[in-house]
């Protein structure tokens, strides 16, 4: 079971690595939910449930990944509900949403690549919520045209 997780959950992450940056342009540009945003929520869904399979199997070592495959998960899904609702500061939803699912792949990445230098885990936190509020409170005037 172990292991048919961990290859869904690798190929799942990849995917999710690839479209997430994919789903925020794709998103803004359409002004609403399309494949590129499936296709991101889908794999991090798949991504977060084999990283919960997967925990038990290594607790000590692991149990971290829980509380961010959770938060992963729910940022996607609050980005999704944001995109097929869009007006007002919809932008917002996207950016925060599927940024920061996007940012919390990369930092369970680097968590289980890095180990050993436990500040490294930030870089994609401080980098990316940079970029994720700027855009927020400097859209581009088609995301907030009517």
């Amino acid at each position: 079971m172990r292991d048919i997780a961990l290859v869904l959950h690798v190929a799942a992450g990849v995917v999710a690595v690839v479209f997430g940056p994919l789903a925020i342009v794709f998103t803004l540009r359409r002004r609403s939910l399309n494949w590129a945003g499936e296709t991101f929520h889908w794999a991090v869904a798949i991504v977060c449930l084999t990283a919960l399979v997967m925990v038990p199997y290594d607790w000590a070592g692991l149990w971290v990944f829980w509380p961010i495959s959770v938060a992963s998960y729910l940022f996607v899904y609050f980005g999704q509900r944001a995109a097929e609702e869009a007006g007002g500061l919809w932008y917002r939803g996207v950016l925060r949403g599927y940024g920061g699912g996007w940012i919390a792949l990369w930092t369970a990445i680097l968590v289980v690549s890095v180990p050993d230098h436990p500040w490294t885990w930030a870089a994609p936190i401080v980098v990316g919520s940079t970029l994720i509020e700027w855009l927020c409170f400097r859209p581009a005037p088609a995301w907030t045209d009517s």
